[in-house]
């Protein structure tokens, strides 16, 4: 008798958990206005995940190179999106790389974005801001060409699957010096043997 009113209590502590998670999910709370499903959050799930903003593009890291001469090289892109298979369901390192770049893309435009969508690059505190120079180093590491002597980065957004959806640039980054080509040699030849060290 005592284990079957224990087991309905049970079945009325889960079901209640149930009735609240499904009451709490509003896709639409204003979040500047406290609410009482605020402190129940703390032990009822929300599984709203990304909504009601769920992102609906893709970001594209793409880079060029100015010349000695002074001319520019075609833009190629930097961050590439894999084709997805069954294997990268338990196997998918480069998409750590993907997440890194897709991220602090978005975080740099959020930044900008909160000083106001017309100062761009014309904010100094754009080209000091986090998300900007690790867009900049992971460029400054890309092969460059022979004779390059600045670099620049682009952010475009796209439709991913969606091929109506044409690539916008959405930031242009300023140009800034790479080391000459020498440089860079002695550097990629020290990190060669770096990775060679932590192999043997």
């Amino acid at each position: 008798m005592a284990s079957r009113k224990a087991r309905g209590a049970l079945y009325a502590l889960f079901a209640t958990w149930f009735g609240l998670t499904v009451a709490g999910q509003k896709l639409y709370r204003d979040q500047s206005k406290p609410s009482f499903w605020d402190k129940l959050y703390l032990i009822v799930t929300d599984w709203r995940f990304f909504a009601p903003n769920p992102g609906i593009h893709d970001h594209h890291l793409l880079m060029r190179d100015k010349l000695s001469d002074g001319t520019l090289t075609e833009w190629r892109e930097v961050s590439h999106v894999e084709e997805r298979t069954l294997l990268h369901a338990v196997w998918h390192p480069h998409r750590r790389a993907e997440k890194t770049v897709f991220d602090t893309s978005a975080e740099l435009l959020r930044f900008i974005g909160q000083r106001g969508p017309n100062n761009g690059n014309a904010d100094p505190t754009v080209q000091l801001s986090v998300p900007y120079l690790t867009l900049l180093a992971h460029v400054a590491t890309r092969p460059h060409h022979p004779d390059a002597v600045q670099t620049q980065f682009l952010i475009a957004v796209s439709g991913g699957y969606d091929e109506e959806d044409e690539p916008t640039m959405v930031f242009l980054s300023e140009f800034h010096a790479v080391a000459p080509n020498h440089e860079r040699s002695h550097q990629e030849a020290g990190a060669d043997t770096a990775v060679e060290r932590r192999t043997r």
